[in-house]
């Protein structure tokens, strides 16, 4: 089978804390945040075509150094079928799984959790508040978007994997303690929230280089905010400070 790949990372420490992982990025994503890192992986015909058993090969090599395979992107979730067949290759292989999605599709979502121990979703804004939460992802119209999401965080929370929310703080549309507060509110029952530092050096909207990253401490003071709504485990991602748990 054939699929879009952006390109594989052979050795992350930080997708998944604790393991060992190799990161495949699909290529292609059916949002359009202005504040978007990623913007090689947004175009859908960007990429390259590759064989999902060339795929599953190159992993066989890296299996000495790694536990584990993370499918991100762009969003995986585009091409279900592609990580259905690397999930379940991984599983033979005896390494553990897990996925970063923005949680769009939550069919094809549901029909790969038995083969996830993690899923990741980013949770960009209130799910409480869709208006904002197209703002942020530069998808105003877009239908039913914030249901699909809560959707998927429902089957997420209610299946065997664990599951990690994680919000990118973003000057002038999240960084605000009285939103992340609202946030956290909407994703009771996720093991862990990971608030990231907003990263200006490559932003899909050029004007979103020239705002300042938000600071160490105010992602600290977030992330204390969060816990008092009931969130236990909540970590930091910074450049300052790297990933912490607060």
């Amino acid at each position: 089978m054939k699929f879009r790949l952006m390109g594989i990372t052979d050795l992350s420490t930080v997708d998944w804390p604790g393991r060992l992982a190799a990161v495949v990025f699909f290529q292609g994503c059916n949002l359009r945040c202005p504040w978007c890192q990623n913007v090689d992986g947004i175009d859908p015909k960007g990429g390259k075509v590759t064989e999902v058993e060339d795929t599953i090969e190159y992993l066989k090599g890296l299996k000495p150094m790694i536990d584990s395979v993370v499918l991100t992107g762009g969003e995986p979730l585009l091409q279900p079928e592609a990580c259905l067949d690397l999930l379940k290759a991984a599983k033979g292989l005896g390494l553990k799984c897990a996925i970063e999605t923005n949680a769009t599709d939550p069919k094809a979502l549901r029909r790969l959790l038995p083969h996830l121990d993690l899923v990741a979703i980013d949770v960009k804004a209130p799910l409480s508040d869709p208006k904002l939460y197209e703002k942020i992802t530069g998808s105003v119209g877009v239908p039913g978007l914030v249901q699909k999401i809560k959707e998927s965080l429902k089957l997420a929370v209610d299946s065997k994997a664990g599951v990690e929310a994680r919000t990118t703080v973003v000057p002038t549309l999240n960084d605000d303690e009285k939103i992340i507060a609202q946030l956290t509110s909407d994703i009771k029952g996720v093991d862990c929230l990971r608030l990231q530092q907003f990263r200006n050096k490559q932003t899909l909207d050029p004007s979103f280089q020239k705002l300042p990253l938000p600071s160490r401490e105010k992602l600290l003071k977030f992330a204390r905010a969060a816990k008092r709504k009931g969130i236990k485990n909540v970590k930091i991602s910074t450049i300052e400070g790297g990933l912490e748990n607060v």
